[in-house]
């Protein structure tokens, strides 16, 4: 997973390489991903879309593919690709022929081509190792130079344990290297824990604090619709969700009910926003002041809510106490 030409540079030639240069100015932050017009994702980063089996991963994903075939924006997303490198390809992971194939049906229907363009790539690697599959992005990355994003449904399957720490971690050292040695923008699927509602795993943790944002996907079933809020956004503010239903076959984008205002209280939260907050904040071991400053940054709310919000995830038993005096999640 490591850089071969890097490999072969002494530490010393490293250093020198990794050196800040005072003469090269980088071009300006090229922004290939919006959602309701927000930053959501640029070249050089990666995306999370993280959500329960069967809460509609598969449908907004092939909404935003979608999105970077025509000129306008499919349930608010947007893939604005660089004009001198348009290629974009899909590789699925989890999917049988079938599904393969009506995945691909769904992005046509979107954005309403009978044949998608030829600068699309789809691949399905369902029966092929982990380790494999990355060799297989990766080669595909060096033969299409023109490629500025990969989307990846999804990212277990990159790993043989995602509950390992220390493959956890090459596989996040590979996604930030080949984003970068490639200058892609990287779009990920996750599944979250049926137990918390967090990013499973190592991998998960690990993703939550380097991706660019971490989106979430959920399935109510009073409404029976899909619904695609943002857990956080490190390069803008917030989006308004985006509510999807389907009416006789067909999704259709509708309006979102109106959220509570923050700030008045923290129990205005529904307990799947507080939890999916609470699993954000609290990722590693953080002492007690820190989580209330960030929950202060993140909601622009007060001390007194943030204190309140800090107590029910204890009361709720989401927060516990170490003996260091820091605050993990269990």
């Amino acid at each position: 997973m490591e850089n071969n030409t890097d490999n072969k540079l002494t530490v010393t030639e490293l250093l020198a390489k990794r050196k800040y240069n005072p003469d090269y100015i980088p071009n300006k932050e090229n922004i290939v991903f919006t959602i309701g017009g927000k930053h959501v994702g640029s070249l050089q980063n990666f995306v999370t879309l993280s959500g329960l089996p069967k809460a509609g991963k598969s449908t907004f994903v092939a909404g935003a593919i979608a999105s970077a075939f025509v000129p306008y924006e499919v349930f608010s997303m947007k893939l604005h690709l660089p004009a001198d490198r348009r290629k974009i390809c899909y590789f699925d992971t989890e999917s049988s022929d079938y599904d393969f194939f009506r995945q691909i049906g769904k992005i046509k229907g979107f954005c309403e081509l009978p044949i998608l363009p030829e600068w699309f790539n789809a691949y399905q690697v369902r029966e092929d190792g982990s380790g494999l599959i990355r060799k297989m992005i990766e080669a595909y990355l060096i033969e299409n130079p023109d490629c500025s994003v990969i989307i990846i449904d999804g990212l277990l399957d990159l790993l043989v344990n995602y509950n390992d720490e220390r493959e956890s971690s090459l596989v996040t050292k590979w996604l930030k290297k080949i984003t970068k040695v490639y200058n892609i923008l990287l779009i990920t699927v996750l599944h979250q824990s049926k137990s918390n509602l967090s990013t499973t795993g190592h991998i998960g943790s690990a993703s939550d604090r380097f991706a660019q944002s971490t989106l979430d996907i959920v399935k109510e079933k009073e409404r029976n619709c899909y619904i695609l809020a943002s857990r956080f956004m490190r390069s803008d503010m917030d989006f308004d969700p985006v509510t999807l239903m389907n009416f006789n076959g067909v999704f259709q984008q509708v309006e979102s009910e109106v959220k509570k205002e923050s700030g008045k209280k923290a129990s205005d939260l529904s307990d799947l926003e507080s939890k999916a907050l609470c699993n954000t904040i609290v990722s590693i071991p953080t002492n007690y002041n820190d989580i209330s400053d960030e929950i202060i940054e993140r909601t622009a709310t007060s001390k007194s809510y943030a204190k309140n919000l800090i107590k029910i995830w204890i009361q709720k038993g989401w927060i516990l106490k170490g003996a260091d005096n820091k605050y993990f999640t269990r």
